[in-house]
């Protein structure tokens, strides 16, 4: 009889201060938390629906794949959109792509705008297009053309820039893939070389 009449006091004791217990925690909460101001508050997100509705686009893409030869490609954008014309590419801007050979050879590219066709396997890069490579080239473009299937771009259009022995100009200049897995730069078109023998 003891043991039930102690085990019904715990009971009702703990009917009552368990309860406020919880009230005295919630209070705690509420009474140390920062105050909201409603003032302060955003409603509303500041996009402009009407303009995605209009307009899709892709905020920092990604695209990343391998070549027949090897090499891993990567090509990241600030934006992209479906191409306006119709085709199946997609337009970008602030285009940032990383090629990598097996050898370990690497070119990094950079854009303002450009297009990305991956049916055609096939990127544009336009306005103020850098190329650098681990072999010590840096060189400016117009308008370059990269394949994405396979370690080739070409610059039709003139090119300047550094070169590991001195400063370098041509009409043109394409990026292929020797038997060794190397890439080369070849240029063609009124070759101008400023030679600067190393220190």
């Amino acid at each position: 009889m003891r043991a039930d009449n102690r085990h019904s006091r715990l009971i009702a004791l703990a009917r009552v201060t368990l309860p406020l217990a919880a009230l005295v925690l919630l209070s705690t909460l509420f009474l140390f938390s920062d105050k909201v101001d409603p003032t302060q508050a955003r409603l509303y997100s500041e996009v402009d629906v009407d303009a995605l509705a209009a307009e899709p686009r892709l905020t920092k893409p990604e695209y990343s794949g391998m070549t027949r030869d090897g090499a891993a490609l990567v090509v990241r954008a600030q934006v992209a959109k479906p191409d306006i014309a119709g085709g199946n590419g997609t337009t970008a801007e602030r285009i940032v792509a990383k090629l990598e050979a097996p050898s370990g050879t690497v070119t990094d590219l950079s854009a303002e705008s450009g297009r990305i066709d991956p049916g055609a396997a096939l990127m544009e890069l336009r306005e103020k297009v850098a190329m650098q490579t681990s072999q010590g080239y840096r060189m400016l473009s117009d308008y370059v053309e990269m394949a994405t299937d396979q370690s080739r771009l070409v610059s039709p259009g003139p090119v300047q820039g550094e070169a590991p022995f001195g400063t370098l100009e041509a009409g043109s200049m394409e990026m292929t893939r020797d038997a060794r897995g190397h890439h080369d730069l070849v240029f063609n078109g009124g070759v101008k070389l400023v030679y600067q023998p190393q220190q």
